[in-house]
């Protein structure tokens, strides 16, 4: 199993991936975005199923050792660029049932897989660009989030989402950071890059992964912090 990080990653999450059994790969800085956010995994892909959106300026090499997977690779239309909203045409947030994103800036590659999938496309539209970093995807029908239109869109669809309080969470660069960027689903387990305990909505956060028969993974003890998501790929599947 590879985990797909920011290269700027502590190394205390680094060594937590690894007693997990996983094996740290970092994704290229992408130029063409700002700096805080150019080593986001969420920032340059997008994966759905089997399949692997990505940005069409990412480093080739990178692509060779995706391409060992038993994933798909598909090349994204949307060229990166610095300024939001035009940053994060692959920071779809998908749970495999439904997907969130401001669908004006969507790439036209992600839609097209969403409905080559489910027959139609799922992407429920949200004001917000951002939305795999500020969505922890917990199942395929439950989520949490600190971004209100979010949440509002999720229970209107009938995924069972939890609002919490934002903040709380690092991102160097920004006041603070999200918990979808500081996350990472593994089958049955959900990976957080550090400690929630001072997040004042922690129990609450406990207690939904919990009954949605989930287990939680600290993997480092530092306060937790976005570094634009992890990605969990079975290099045997």
């Amino acid at each position: 199993m590879i985990a797909i990080i920011n290269p700027d990653t502590p190394q205390g999450v680094i060594d937590g991936l690894v007693k997990n059994g996983c094996t740290p790969v970092t994704v290229p800085l992408c130029t063409q975005v700002a700096r805080p956010i150019a080593g986001h995994p969420d920032i340059q892909l997008c994966i759905i199923g089997n399949k692997i959106i990505y940005q069409p300026q990412l480093d080739i090499s990178f692509l060779q050792l995706l391409s060992q997977s038993g994933h798909t690779l598909v090349r994204g239309q949307s060229l990166l660029q610095k300024h939001y909203p035009y940053d994060c045409p692959y920071n779809v947030a998908y749970t495999g049932k439904v997907a969130f994103h401001n669908t004006k800036i969507t790439d036209s590659s992600i839609h097209q897989v969403l409905a080559d999938i489910h027959g139609s496309d799922p992407i429920i539209h949200v004001n917000q660009g951002y939305t795999k970093c500020s969505t922890c995807i917990v199942d395929t029908d439950a989520i949490i989030t600190s971004d209100i239109a979010i949440h509002k869109a999720a229970v209107k669809n009938s995924i069972d989402s939890l609002l919490i309080q934002p903040g709380y969470i690092e991102l160097p660069g920004y006041t603070y950071g999200f918990i979808g960027g500081a996350s990472g689903k593994c089958s049955d387990t959900i990976y957080f890059t550090g400690y929630l305990h001072k997040h004042p909505d922690y129990r609450r956060i406990v207690n939904f992964v919990a009954k949605h028969n989930k287990k939680m993974v600290f993997l480092s003890d530092l306060p937790a912090m976005d570094i634009g998501s992890i990605f969990f790929i079975d290099m045997n599947a």
